[in-house]
């Protein structure tokens, strides 16, 4: 699905939709698809970049562990952004077919799919480590014991 871009998804502007969630959660009703777009790759791009840094350090932890833990941290520190695209999620194909990305990235940095395996089923067990992620029953790092 392709979603023309619009007003509203400048950086400045998601920057101040998210602090409007944090005030009025109802103003997540009024985010369009293109925005959703938009928080789904700055939540993509910081994720696989917190990703890069947790496995450049390494550590005793399982890969489903470190990917598991980065998550969450994230998800912690970015509350409104989680909200607005978990909300999302139901609503937009554009959204669903943006998040492919993550679902792809968390599958293979967690050892469960490999490069050359096809984007659908990456797809699938990246969206089933993230579904066991928020359920909090994904590999705990060692850290977090």
């Amino acid at each position: 699905m392709t979603v023309t871009m619009s007003e509203g998804t400048s950086y400045r502007e998601l920057t101040a939709l998210l602090e409007q969630v944090n005030i009025d959660p109802r103003a997540i009703a009024r985010v369009t698809d293109a925005q959703l777009v938009r928080l789904q790759q700055r939540w993509t791009t910081a994720l696989f970049a917190h990703l890069d840094e947790t496995l450049e350090r390494g550590g005793a932890e399982s890969l489903g562990a470190a990917v598991a833990g980065v998550w969450r941290e994230m998800a912690a520190q970015r509350p409104a952004l989680r909200a607005v695209l978990d909300a999302g999620e139901a609503r937009s194909a554009a959204l669903a077919d943006a998040a492919r990305t993550e679902l792809r990235m968390l599958a293979v940095t967690a050892g469960l799919a490999g490069l050359d395996d096809p984007e659908r089923v990456a797809v699938t067990l990246g969206r089933r480590l993230r579904e066991r992620i928020r359920a909090g029953t994904a590999a705990q790092p060692a850290h977090a014991a």
